[in-house]
């Protein structure tokens, strides 16, 4: 795709696909990750007696999900860290910077965490409904409706680390339905959004199989979800958020607001967004290490 055309498609769907933007062996470090702390969980749960097998000869896609399908459970996060230089990596990446560029402009930072996906076998909990994802970052407390980012455009990065499909619940999309605002839903006791309006009746929904190497980007305020995954496999995936950063971007009194909410969520949580992309100081690896171990720090002292 042309530059050109990655922009229009943006702006005219809320999304876009861009395929073969990742050198799959950039993600390797992200993979060995994962598959270093099954390797423990998996060690852990052995030599306490709680598993029959190490299931160390399953693959990548296969190995976890026969862990949690003898411990019968269906968890609805990954629990086991995600904080490292591979992650660094992954946020600045060269193609995937290059697209934010043109979506996002010259000053953008990631928001300081991703979302890495296991998505289980027959998992309903991590089918997650039709949802805007500044629902997700406006909404901390359970049944308390919150807006504060409808005004700030941020881009949403989903990539897939194995075949995404839709047997094994791919992420389906409303194309246009950025252009209806934030919509009201709130959080459920599961901690999962749930629109109040009926948004299939609204716009016409549309899978988004894709490949390793591939990315979605997509606006705030797209609505999308994902479905069971039918497959006895994880579909593993991570996203991960950018916005403009507060103090830098070129914004207005009402969206600056909304990034510096963003920005205060982030540190609360003990992160630091990262600054990607800058005309000024681009922080390294030691850097923004040095940031979140202070960061932290602080938190702990409150």
């Amino acid at each position: 795709m042309t530059d050109q055309e990655i922009k229009t498609a943006y702006e005219r769907d809320g999304y876009v696909v861009v395929k073969d933007i990742i050198n799959n062996q950039d993600l390797d470090p992200i993979r060995d990750f994962i598959k270093a702390k099954v390797d423990t969980y998996s060690d852990e749960l052995y030599s306490e007696g709680k598993l029959s097998s190490r299931y160390e000869d399953e693959s990548f896609e296969r190995r976890y999900a026969a862990i949690c399908e003898e411990l019968d459970i269906l968890p609805r996060n990954w629990a086991f860290g995600m904080f490292g230089r591979e992650f660094y990596d992954l946020y600045n990446l060269p193609g995937v910077l290059d697209v934010l560029r043109l979506l996002l402009g010259s000053e953008v930072s990631n928001i300081g965490t991703p979302a890495l996906r296991t998505k289980l076998p027959r998992s309903v909990i991590t089918s997650f409904p039709w949802h805007q994802d500044s629902q997700y970052l406006d909404q901390s407390t359970i049944g308390k409706k919150e807006k504060h980012t409808e005004s700030l455009h941020m881009v949403t990065v989903w990539v897939p680390l194995v075949e995404a499909t839709v047997e094994n619940g791919c992420c389906w999309v409303i194309p246009g339905s950025h252009r209806w605002g934030l919509l009201d839903g709130a959080r459920g006791a599961d901690s999962n959004v749930r629109m109040e309006e009926d948004v299939e009746a609204r716009g016409t929904p549309v899978p988004i199989p894709l490949n390793p190497g591939g990315a979605l980007f997509m606006s705030n305020l797209c609505v999308h979800t994902s479905k069971v995954n039918t497959t006895r496999k994880s579909r593993w995936s991570i996203d991960f958020r950018y916005f403009p950063t507060p103090d830098r971007a070129d914004l207005t009194d009402e969206q600056r607001e909304a990034a510096e909410f963003v920005k205060d969520k982030a540190l609360a949580g003990g992160r630091v967004p990262l600054v990607v992309l800058t005309a000024g100081h681009k922080p390294t690896w030691e850097e923004w290490e040095t940031q979140i171990s202070a960061q932290q720090a602080r938190r702990n002292q409150r």
